[in-house]
C-alpha cells in the first residue's frame, strides 16, 4: 500500500496542469491516509472485542481480584516512592538501584502501617483519611518513584538462568492468584480482619468486648486497615504476598558476596516451601514479619560486613536501617524479640571483645534505641489502655493485668501455645528435635497452626552440608551462627513451627548455600542423584499445598463456579445470618455472636465468644434472677440482636464454663424475650424485643 511519504512529489509546473496535479496527488494521499486509519482502528476494536468477550465469561469472578490488583499496584507504588526517600536521607552509599527498589518498598510499608497507627490512635480514622495518607506519599516520593520506574530492569544472572527464574515467578504468580479467594482462615475472621473492621467502625482504636488479641502489636493489622478502608479484604491478602514477594527479592539482592547459584536456589527453596506458600495468601502476619525479619538481618550483615573491613569507611546508616526493621518486625509480633535478641547480642560479643572502643558502644545503642523507638507507639498503646506495655507477658507484675480478665485471658493464651510443648526433659526434646522436624512435624502445631507445620524438611536437611561448605564462606558462616542463635530462641521459648516462618528466607538461604555445594563438589551421579531428591521433595511440598488448597476449594471460586457469597457460606456456617446481618441491620444496632468466634463477616459492630478470656454475656446470665432480667441487661448493654451458630457452641462449650443457672436463663429468652428473624442452614439471628 502507497503511503503519504511513498508518492511522487506534485509537479507546479504550468498553471492548470500544477493545480490537477496537486489535486491528485491530495486525493491519493487521503485515501492512503483512510485506509491506514480504518486498518489501525480496527486492529484496536479488536483487541476491545476480544477483552469485552472475555469479560463476559469471567468478570463475575475477577472483578474482586482486579480491584483488589490496581489498589495493591497504587499501594506499593507509594510504598516504594515514600521508602527510598526515606532511604535517600538515612546515608547509604554504594547502594544499587535493584537493592533501593527493595528496600524501600520494605522499608515504605513500615511508614504505611505507622502512618495508620497515628490516624487510629488520634481517632480520625476513615477511608477519606487513609486514601489522604496515600495520596502525600505518593507526592512525597513521587521523583523517587520515577527514578525506580526508570532504572527498573531484569536482573542478568536470571536472564543466564531462565529455567530458574521462570519457576520462582510461575509459583508466585500462582500464589497471587490465590489471593483471590475470600479470606475464610480461622484466625484471620477471629481478630487479624475484625479488629480492623472494629477500628474502622470506631474510627480509631477501640476493644470490642474482652480479647487479648487486641493488646498484640499490630504493623500488620494497621496495613489491613489500609485495606478494608479501600474496601477489599482481598487486598489485605495480596499485601502479604507482596511481603513474601519481597522476602525472595532480599535472598537475591542483599548478599552479593553468595554466589547467584546459592542465591537462585534459595528463591526456589523459599517460593516452594509449603508452609510459606500457604501463609502468603492469608491474613496471617507471617509473611509480614518474615519480610522484616529477613531485612534487619541482611542489613545488618552488610553493616557487619563493612564495618569489619579495615580498608573501608563502614558509616552506621545499615546499622540504623536494620535497627529500624527490627522495630517494624517487633510491631508486627512478639516473637520478633528473637530477632532483636540475637541482633544485641551480637553487637553486646563485639564490645566485649574490644571494650574500650566507644565506637561499638555506639553502635549498640544506636540499634537498641532506634528498634526501641519504631516498636515504642504500640507499648504506649497497651500502657494506655490496658495498664501493661507488654501484655500479655508480664500481666502478674502490673496491677492492672494481675486479676479479671486480663489476667485469665493471658493464662488461656499462654496455655494454648504450651499445648505444644516438650512433654520431657528439654535435653531429651533437643535430642529428639531434629527426627521430628524431619519427619513429624505436624506435632509442632494443630489447628490452624498447622498451616506453618509442612515443608521444612528440605531446609533442615541441607543444613548439615551447608556447614561444611561454609568453612570458606564469612557470610555463609554468619549466616548459619545467626540461623542457629534464633532457632536456640524459639526452642527456648516455643515450639509453634508457624512462629519460625520468619526465618524460613535465611534458612533457605543457608540450605541453598549447602546444596549449591553438593551440585558443584559433585560428580555426574551424584548430580543426578541430589536433583532427583531436591526435586521430589519440591514437588511434594507444592503437592501438598495443592491438597490444602483442594480441602479449602479454592479453585471453585477462582475458576468462577461459585461466588463469593456462596464459597463462605459452605466454609463457614455463620456466614448466611452474618450476611443477613451485614444487609437488614440499622447503623446503632450491636450483635451478640453466641458459638462463633470469627466475627469478622457480621458487618456490624458485634461482640463474639472467646475462648481466650470470660465471657461478659455468661457472666450476666449467670448474675441475672431470670430470662427476663437478663433480656434487659443485654438490650442495656446495647445489644439489639444475637446471631447464634448452635453446632460451633457445642464445640467450644468446654471452654467456655457455662453455669447451670446461665444455661438456664440463656434458653429462656426465647421465644418470650427474643424472636428469630432469620434462620440460616446452621445459624439464626434473633432480635431482642423492647
Amino acid at each position: 500500500m502507497t503511503t503519504p511519504t511513498e508518492l511522487p512529489p506534485p509537479s507546479y509546473g504550468g498553471g492548470g496542469c500544477a493545480l490537477a496535479s496537486l489535486t491528485r496527488w491530495s486525493c491519493c494521499a487521503l485515501a492512503s491516509l483512510t485506509r491506514s486509519s480504518l486498518l489501525s482502528w480496527y486492529c484496536g476494536a479488536s483487541v476491545v472485542f476480544a477483552a469485552a468477550t472475555a469479560a463476559s465469561f469471567f468478570w463475575p469472578a475477577a472483578r474482586a481480584g482486579l480491584g483488589a490488583t490496581v489498589l495493591l499496584a497504587v499501594v506499593l507504588a507509594c510504598a516504594v516512592g515514600a521508602g527510598r526517600a526515606i532511604l535517600g536521607r538515612m546515608g547509604l552509599p554504594g547502594l544499587e538501584e535493584a537493592e533501593k527498589i527493595v528496600a524501600g518498598a520494605t522499608l515504605g510499608l513500615g511508614a504505611l502501617a505507622l502512618a495508620v497507627f497515628a490516624l487510629a490512635a488520634l481517632r480520625l480514622l476513615s477511608s477519606a483519611s487513609v486514601a489522604a495518607v496515600l495520596g502525600g506519599l505518593w507526592l512525597a516520593g513521587y521523583p523517587e518513584l520515577r527514578a525506580a520506574a526508570a532504572a527498573a530492569a531484569w536482573p542478568e544472572d536470571w536472564r543466564r538462568r531462565p529455567l530458574a527464574a521462570g519457576g520462582v515467578l510461575a509459583v508466585l504468580g500462582a500464589l497471587f492468584w490465590l489471593c483471590w479467594v475470600p479470606p475464610h482462615q480461622y484466625d484471620s475472621l477471629v481478630y487479624h480482619l475484625a479488629l480492623p473492621r472494629a477500628y474502622l467502625h470506631a474510627g480509631g482504636f477501640t476493644v470490642s468486648g474482652q480479647t487479648v488479641f487486641a493488646h498484640f502489636p499490630q504493623n500488620g493489622e494497621m496495613l489491613f486497615t489500609l485495606a478494608l478502608a479501600l474496601g477489599s479484604d482481598l487486598l489485605a491478602q495480596m499485601l502479604m504476598f507482596g511481603a513474601t514477594a519481597l522476602s525472595a527479592a532480599w535472598i537475591w539482592t542483599a548478599p552479593r558476596e553468595l554466589p547467584a547459584g546459592t542465591r537462585v536456589i534459595a528463591c526456589l527453596l523459599l517460593v516452594t516451601h509449603t508452609a510459606v506458600m500457604l501463609l502468603s495468601s492469608t491474613t496471617y502476619v507471617e509473611p509480614l514479619a518474615m519480610l522484616w525479619t529477613t531485612a534487619a538481618a541482611l542489613s545488618f550483615w552488610r553493616w557487619l560486613s563493612a564495618a569489619d573491613d579495615p580498608s573501608g569507611a563502614p558509616g552506621r546508616g545499615r546499622l540504623a536501617l536494620s535497627a529500624v526493621f527490627t522495630g517494624l518486625a517487633l510491631g508486627t509480633k512478639y516473637t520478633a524479640g528473637g530477632l532483636a535478641g540475637v541482633l544485641g547480642l551480637m553487637l553486646l560479643a563485639r564490645c566485649a571483645a574490644a571494650p574500650r572502643l566507644r565506637r561499638r558502644w555506639a553502635d549498640l545503642a544506636l540499634f537498641a534505641g532506634l528498634a526501641a523507638a519504631v516498636f515504642l507507639p504500640w507499648l504506649a498503646k497497651n500502657a494506655w489502655t490496658i495498664g501493661n506495655p507488654v501484655f500479655p507477658f508480664l500481666y502478674e507484675v502490673f496491677p492492672s493485668t494481675r486479676s479479671g480478665w486480663p489476667a485469665e485471658g493471658a493464662r488461656r493464651y499462654f496455655q494454648v501455645l504450651t499445648e505444644y510443648g516438650f512433654g520431657g526433659p528439654w535435653w531429651l526434646a533437643l535430642a529428639k528435635l531434629p527426627a521430628q522436624l524431619l519427619g513429624n512435624s505436624l506435632r509442632f502445631g494443630g489447628g490452624m497452626d498447622v498451616l506453618g507445620d509442612m515443608g521444612w524438611e528440605l531446609c533442615f536437611w541441607c543444613l548439615p552440608p551447608a556447614a561444611w561448605f561454609a568453612r570458606r564462606s564469612r557470610p555463609a558462616r554468619w549466616l548459619l551462627v545467626f540461623c542457629a542463635l534464633y532457632l536456640a530462641v524459639w526452642f527456648c521459648t516455643g515450639v509453634v513451627l508457624r512462629f519460625l516462618t520468619v526465618l524460613a528466607p535465611l534458612l533457605c538461604l543457608a540450605a541453598a548455600g549447602g546444596l549449591h555445594g553438593l551440585w558443584t563438589h559433585g560428580g555426574p551421579r551424584a548430580r543426578r542423584a541430589l536433583l532427583g531428591a531436591a526435586g521430589l521433595l519440591t514437588a511434594t511440598h507444592v503437592l501438598v499445598f495443592l491438597f490444602a488448597h483442594s480441602v479449602f476449594g479454592s479453585a471453585a471460586v477462582l475458576w468462577g463456579a461459585e461466588d463469593r457469597e456462596t464459597f463462605l457460606s459452605k466454609r463457614l456456617e455463620y456466614y448466611p445470618c452474618a450476611a443477613w446481618t451485614r444487609d437488614h441491620s440499622a447503623g446503632n444496632d450491636k450483635i451478640l455472636v453466641v458459638g462463633e468466634q470469627r466475627s469478622y463477616y457480621a458487618g456490624q459492630p458485634c461482640v463474639a465468644t472467646t475462648v481466650n478470656a470470660p465471657n461478659p454475656f455468661l457472666a450476666w446470665a449467670d448474675e441475672a434472677a431470670d430470662p427476663a432480667a437478663y433480656a434487659r441487661r443485654l438490650a442495656a448493654e446495647g445489644f439489639s440482636h444475637v446471631l447464634l451458630v448452635p453446632r460451633e457452641a457445642r464445640r467450644l462449650a468446654p471452654q467456655l464454663d457455662v453455669s447451670e443457672r446461665a444455661y438456664a436463663n440463656w434458653a429462656g429468652l426465647v421465644p418470650g424475650h427474643a424472636e428469630a428473624v432469620f434462620q440460616g442452614p446452621a445459624c439464626s439471628v434473633y432480635r431482642l424485643k423492647p
